[in-house]
């Protein structure tokens, strides 16, 4: 339905007030946001759900983003749908949008999202807004596989699949009646692979030109979704067996053995980590059990540790260890060994810096 243009002074007042409204209400809550994702995305914050010393820590996260609506999208929202936004070009209609923040977050695999689910319900930091539940766009058979049944499920004509949440931050400079509700999209690398491709090529429910290029796009939906489903069976397994294992110390360390093999030196690995470890540690000569029982004798810890505690104020996370380890071999004694955490711990620290300083010109661009 048409309707006829704001006048100029109305547009400009509207567009001032969201611009006050941006500053004050969504950026530090964006920033707040960015915090909380900065922390789901470091391995430890997930050990609460390895069930077993032989499985290394879940890693779901694969990347997250985060946006503030532009000013010309929130016009153009409340001119596309006028029943949501009765009063018009009004700061109640910014206010009222559960997406002036959108998130997405982007998961390895489908056994990703209930993991993803299940922290959200259980978070004291974010809330679930329970007047615009979750959605999950998929078949009631995948929501029933993956244990996402309790979800409200839709099919998307066009095949788009993803789990929308509608979440409030319980923790908050902001006083909780001013803190917005913001849109969070989770859904698996295959599942953005195609949402990407799909929003590039313009295909959106009634702009589509012919039935052919609907039918291509449920077809490719498909065949995405059996890729996903493979890989998904995939991680399955591989868990599984990293559950079940055993290991022989003389025998090569691969995916399915080393986090068993790094439980017996106290070492927890995660996931995501589980193939640079191997290749680093077959760099550096260690390429079975014993080889590694070899370099983390009790005594090589407690210094590796104490060493630590002394240069940094902490303790070593399992990378810094595992890394550390590997460079001990073939030292004279305990002198030597001392000088080459020392050196280890000054090589990270440079490379911290420098990463540091690619991550701030990345975000100046």
């Amino acid at each position: 339905m048409y309707q006829a243009p704001p006048a100029p002074d109305q547009l400009q007042s509207f567009l001032e007030a969201y611009a006050r409204y941006v500053r004050r209400i969504l950026q530090p809550t964006q920033t707040e946001i960015q915090s909380l994702l900065q922390a789901w995305q470091v391995p430890e914050y997930w050990v609460k759900y390895k069930r077993t010393h032989s499985i290394p820590i879940p890693t779901p996260i694969r990347s997250t983003m985060s946006r503030i609506k532009r000013p010309e999208q929130v016009v153009d929202k409340i001119f596309r749908k006028p029943k949501n936004f009765p009063a018009g070009l009004h700061p109640k209609s910014f206010q009222a949008m559960n997406d002036a923040i959108g998130v997405r977050m982007i998961v390895y695999f489908l056994s990703h999202l209930p993991l993803i689910d299940r922290e959200l319900r259980s978070s004291d930091v974010v809330e679930i807004v329970e007047d615009d539940p979750p959605m999950a766009y998929m078949t009631a058979h995948q929501a029933r596989s993956l244990g996402l049944e309790h979800l409200s499920q839709e099919v998307k004509e066009s095949g788009y699949r993803s789990v929308h949440y509608n979440l409030r931050l319980t923790r908050s400079r902001l006083p909780p009646a001013e803190r917005p509700v913001f849109e969070l999209q989770v859904r698996s690398a295959t599942m953005d692979l195609w949402s990407a491709l799909e929003h590039h090529l313009g295909y959106k429910p009634g702009r589509r030109a012919h039935s052919a290029a609907k039918t291509q796009l449920r077809i490719l939906s498909n065949n995405l979704a059996a890729v996903d489903e493979h890989f998904n069976f995939l991680y399955e397994e591989l868990s599984r067996y990293q559950e079940q294992s055993s290991f022989e110390t003389e025998a090569p360390l691969t995916p399915e053995t080393l986090p068993a093999v790094l439980s017996e030196v106290g070492i927890t690995c995660a996931q995501r980590d589980i193939n640079n470890i191997i290749k680093f540690l077959l760099s550096r000569g260690v390429e079975t059990g014993k080889d590694l029982f070899e370099l983390a004798t009790p005594r090589r810890l407690e210094i590796l540790r104490n060493t630590y505690l002394s240069a940094l104020g902490r303790l070593p996370v399992s990378l810094e260890i595992i890394a550390t380890l590997a460079a001990l071999g073939g030292a004279a004694d305990e002198a030597e060994e001392t000088q080459r955490i020392k050196l280890q711990i000054a090589y990270r620290g440079a490379w911290d810096v420098i990463r540091q300083e690619f991550a701030g010109k990345e975000n100046e661009e």
